[in-house]
């Protein structure tokens, strides 16, 4: 299971990459910025929800990150709600997309220089971990596949009254249950 960080940070990659590609010409802008809008509202959402409060009581410092974190989430998503309600044609469309992916940008360097170092330094690996498996929840709907732990797959052959659960490894139980 990736952990937060990394989650977070392929979440960031997908968005920017979605957005470069909006700048071009021949493409479904609108389409491309719906795609956008479905992706950043969850992420923001989980973010303000559960991983910026965590940061908040490992490191109060910060603090002022966090609300400036916040306040932009909220400025992108209204411009983007702006945007969506225009025509891609229109003058001036093209400037607010530059306008949007610069706020953008401009929060993602933020978030991954102050925020999420304070993710590494001060939570386990098996916080880590279990928040990026709730952040992977929250903003796609679906688990990751395939990334239980042994303790988890083990509660799974136990619920499907599984025999010799006891004495299987990791892939064993992960077998097991897939076939249950």
């Amino acid at each position: 299971m990736p952990d937060i960080v990394e989650v977070i940070k392929e979440q960031h990659r997908q968005v920017d990459e979605l957005l470069e590609e909006a700048t071009h010409d021949g493409v479904d802008k609108a389409a491309i910025l719906h795609e956008v809008h479905r992706m950043l509202l969850p992420h923001s959402e989980a973010e303000e929800d559960f991983v910026y409060p965590a940061i908040r009581e490992k490191a109060a410092e910060a603090g002022e990150e966090i609300v400036d974190g916040t306040v932009e989430h909220h400025q992108v998503e209204e411009m983007m709600q702006n945007l969506l309600r225009s025509d891609p044609e229109k003058p001036g469309w093209d400037g607010t997309l530059a306008a949007i992916i610069g706020e953008l940008r401009h929060h993602v360097e933020e978030e991954e220089e102050e925020l999420l170092p304070i993710l590494e330094k001060s939570f386990s690996t098996e916080e880590r971990e279990a928040m990026g498996r709730r952040f992977v929840e929250a903003t796609t709907g679906k688990l990751p596949e395939h990334h239980h732990t042994k303790s988890e797959l083990y509660d799974l052959a136990r619920e499907h009254d599984i025999p010799g659960r006891s004495g299987m490894s990791k892939d064993e139980l992960a077998e097991a249950v897939g076939e249950a």
